[in-house]
């Protein structure tokens, strides 16, 4: 296995045909000699979290009109990706501010917390034994630093804005001090 992308960003290369990544952008959560399991950022479903919710309702506010994310092709169970510190585990140990749990209480906590940023995520993405690693080498993925910023960002605008910051990060890394300006304001 080449080195882990636990806790990265793995963006689809814009010559990615398979129907089930094109254009999309996965948060990897664990990557090892066993295999890959990610949630898929940018696929949010017509779902809205309180018709599939099997959970016990809280009384209270909650967050009824949260969407369903579909993680990828892989049936499995509800999931929560968060910025609250300590409900779950963090998804990397750099400090991202990204957090995921799928224990029940937790999510129950979570829908209450109106003021979080959630994204709940049902299916997910996995690869088996050495099956990431070669879509990397085959150049199929870009790999970049995931943060709440991006990961809770409009699912639509993820993916092109995650393209332009690899291509900027691999620029900067050939020709340090390189400026990237706004050509809007030309």
């Amino acid at each position: 296995m080449s080195e882990s992308l636990s806790g990265r960003l793995l963006i689809a290369s814009p010559y990615l045909s398979d129907p089930n990544f094109m254009r999309t952008v996965v948060l990897i959560v664990n990557h090892d000699d066993e295999g890959a399991f990610g949630l898929t950022l940018t696929r949010p479903t017509a779902k809205r979290l309180s018709e599939v919710i099997e959970l016990s309702m809280p009384s209270g506010a909650i967050r009824d009109d949260d969407f369903i994310f579909e993680g990828g092709p892989v049936e499995g169970p509800l999931l929560a990706i968060h910025d609250l510190s300590d409900i779950g585990a963090p998804i990397d140990e750099e400090g991202s501010g990204v957090w995921l749990t799928g224990d029940e209480d937790q999510l129950r906590l979570l829908l209450q917390r109106t003021d979080a940023k959630v994204r709940f995520v049902a299916q997910y993405s996995g690869w088996g034994p050495g099956q990431l690693d070669t879509e990397m080498r085959s150049g199929g993925w870009l790999v970049g630093r995931a943060d709440a910023k991006t990961v809770f960002s409009d699912p639509d605008q993820i993916w092109e804005s995650a393209v332009k910051r690899c291509g900027h990060e691999i620029l900067s890394s050939i020709s340090p001090g390189l400026q990237f300006s706004d050509p809007s304001v030309n």
